[in-house]
């Protein structure tokens, strides 16, 4: 029990720390203090700092995509032999990561930075935790989203759904700024709203008939493109 608090409390330094100053400036002699540990304690067991910062995450990480996956097959159970619904398929994959940003618990929002900073910019010894974790949940979700949208070609299937990522984990980390950047039309504290809002936004963008994609603005005059501000 001592050597499970132990690595609790390594785990949850490490994470804040981690969070707040990024990994090359977060020191093991910091996180350790912080914990109240000494270096062997993270040396036993963890290893090395690339080790700790891999645990921090998959601590996180593993139960996050767990939760989608059960949410997934709960609406397909739901579903019977209909596709999903689309607004199904986005709840699944994006409720449990905003319910994350209040919940510090399951990490709030230092492991909603650390998990965007890492999927923007991964480190090298990170791409292949990364990819054994998620590579398996977008392979599953784009089955998914292939049903519910059959109008879609694989390629703009793809294209949406990175796009549907970023708005989502825009969303996680900034949600609380939207009341100072609205003038108050927006809550921040109303994160059930922001969630519905971002699912009706995403799954009418998933919905949109597939066109060419256009870069004609590109060369437009500077009068045109002023008129169409």
């Amino acid at each position: 029990m001592e050597s499970k608090a132990t690595c609790e409390r390594i785990l949850d330094s490490a994470e804040r720390l981690f969070s707040k100053h990024g990994f090359s400036d977060a020191s093991l002699r910091q996180i350790t203090e912080d914990a109240g540990v000494n270096l062997a304690a993270v040396n036993y067991h963890f290893g090395s700092k690339e080790d700790l910062y891999k645990e921090v995450l998959l601590r996180r990480i593993r139960p996050l995509n767990e939760e989608r996956l059960a949410l997934l097959a709960n609406a397909e159970q739901l579903a019977g032999d209909q596709s999903v619904p689309l607004h199904a398929i986005l709840d699944s994959f994006i409720r449990p990561l905003l319910r994350r940003a209040t919940d510090d618990k399951t990490g709030g929002m230092p492991f909603l930075q650390l998990i965007c900073r890492d999927l923007s910019d991964p480190r090298p010894f990170l791409f292949e935790l990364l990819a054994g974790e998620f590579d398996p949940l977008v392979a599953r979700y784009t089955r998914s989203f292939t049903q519910a949208l059959p109008h879609l070609s694989m390629s703009e299937l793809f294209w949406r759904m990175q796009f549907t990522i970023g708005g989502m984990l825009y969303a996680a980390v900034r949600h609380r700024d939207f009341e100072r950047a609205s003038g108050g039309l927006c809550q921040g504290a109303d994160l059930d709203g922001c969630i519905g809002r971002l699912i009706n936004f995403c799954a009418a963008g998933m919905m949109s008939p597939e066109s060419p994609a256009s870069s004609n603005i590109a060369f437009m005059p500077k009068e045109a493109i002023q008129s169409t501000i």
